[in-house]
């Protein structure tokens, strides 16, 4: 090698330092802030006290808000459960709700007032259906009438029908064109491996379970209806009434919707 192009050894050796330290620097960060946490165990330390917070104190939190703003309408007759209940029985309301239950990550609740509805109203229509059939002599034509087809539009589009003839009978049994839609709504509200499993009593589901295996009858959910309302009464209804408390218009418009289904 010439003497030209010979390079000398110290100049080697800092270039290969430079090089190693661009390969260890990033290494070095994390080498340092283990040192500095003590091995990982205050990082683990504010994980886990993240976690104790949003499962646990952020929700106790929610709920004494939930509990205050109902008490601030306590003596509103816009705040009684049967109040709730025409709200419950307005689209337009329920729409509100839906969106507040969302934010509140709570929609299932909605979603199941709005299934078990339309539950009602299949049993309704299989009552009328029955009535028709056994006025023209033959019950079993009750088969031949599109159950689906009226179970998708009821799914498609929520409303509040008028049922002046629907004779409830929470003891009568589920009849057999109208079981299928029954499981279905266990598989998908009362099952906790459901997709929109509810946040009810486990005394509750076993007595649903129960009678789902021996004797299903069209009343089985009616407890569990009462929960979910009871549940957002206290939760997603103070924060509706929050909502209008400020903006007059809305509060007329409500009241406008309430006696428009409810007459």
């Amino acid at each position: 090698m010439s003497q030209a192009t010979r390079v000398p050894l110290e100049n080697v050796i800092l270039s290969n330092q430079d090089k190693f330290s661009s390969i260890t620097y990033p290494f070095g960060i994390f080498v340092s802030i283990y040192d500095y946490t003590k091995g990982g165990r205050v990082l683990f330390c504010i994980i886990s006290m993240y976690m104790i917070f949003a499962s646990i104190i952020l929700p106790i939190m929610k709920c004494y808000n939930s509990k205050k703003e109902k008490n601030k309408y306590f003596h509103e007759p816009t705040s009684s459960i049967q109040y709730f209940y025409k709200v419950l029985n307005s689209p337009p309301l329920i729409e509100e709700l839906r969106n507040i239950a969302i934010k509140e990550f709570s929609v299932e609740n909605v979603l199941f007032w709005e299934n078990y509805q339309v539950l009602q109203k299949m049993i309704y229509r299989y009552q009328i259906e029955f009535k028709r059939a056994e006025r023209i002599g033959n019950p079993k034509l009750i088969s031949q009438y599109d159950f689906e087809g009226y179970y998708q539009q009821q799914l498609q589009t929520f409303s509040v029908s008028s049922m002046d003839d629907y004779s409830y009978d929470p003891n009568m049994p589920v009849p057999r064109e109208i079981m299928p839609y029954y499981i279905s709504f266990y598989q998908t509200f009362i099952d906790s491996m459901g997709p929109a499993s509810v946040n009810i009593s486990g005394a509750t589901v076993k007595h649903i379970y129960s009678e789902m295996c021996t004797y299903p009858t069209i009343g089985m959910f009616d407890i569990a209806k009462n929960e979910i309302v009871e549940m957002m009464y206290s939760s997603i209804f103070p924060i509706l009434l929050d909502k209008i408390e400020n903006n007059y218009i809305m509060l007329l418009l409500m009241e406008f919707i309430i006696n428009l289904f409810d007459e």
